[in-house]
């Protein structure tokens, strides 16, 4: 199974978190992930959305995404802290990148309201987007299957809404 397309993200929600949990696991199973992260500006940690978007590769997107996440997740750190996107460099060993931050932010926020984008974390592939929750449960028994049914409403036009309480 290849699971593609642009997830929209922020740092600190847990439904990102969950799903960040859930895309590593199936990658681990054998799948193909090939999700290009874009960070939601505007939620209280801009200068985090500005270095990540600054960052040359994917990969060193990656490392970043993967020590911020852990950092703000795991041990409690603000995103919206300066010294945390610091720590963050540091682990990944991902160098500060030179920023724009006025270019960057209102770059993604106009896309992202371009595209429909109200919440996080949120897939695009090539039609409306669909923003995505998950529970704990996502993380057990056959997380191939269930991101093929994330696929299908994404690629779905006739489903725009699925939502249980």
């Amino acid at each position: 199974m290849e699971f593609s397309g642009q997830v929209w993200f922020d740092f600190v929600d847990p439904d990102v978190w969950r799903f960040y949990r859930f895309v590593r696991l199936l990658a681990s199973e054998g799948h193909a992930v090939l999700l290009e992260w874009r960070p939601l500006p505007g939620r209280g940690h801009d200068h985090a959305v500005v270095v990540f978007e600054a960052l040359d590769t994917p990969e060193d997107r990656g490392r970043f995404l993967h020590a911020m996440l852990g950092l703000v997740h795991l041990e409690g750190a603000d995103a919206g802290d300066r010294g945390t996107v610091e720590r963050a460099l540091s682990a990944s060993g991902v160098g500060q990148p030179a920023v724009s931050p006025e270019a960057s932010v209102a770059d993604l926020s106009a896309l992202a309201a371009e595209l429909g984008v109200r919440g996080v974390p949120t897939l695009y592939r090539h039609g409306p987007v669909v923003r995505i929750g998950l529970t704990e449960a996502a993380l057990l028994e056959d997380v191939a299957a269930r991101a093929a049914s994330i696929l299908s409403v994404a690629d779905d036009d006739g489903i725009w809404r699925l939502d249980k309480p």
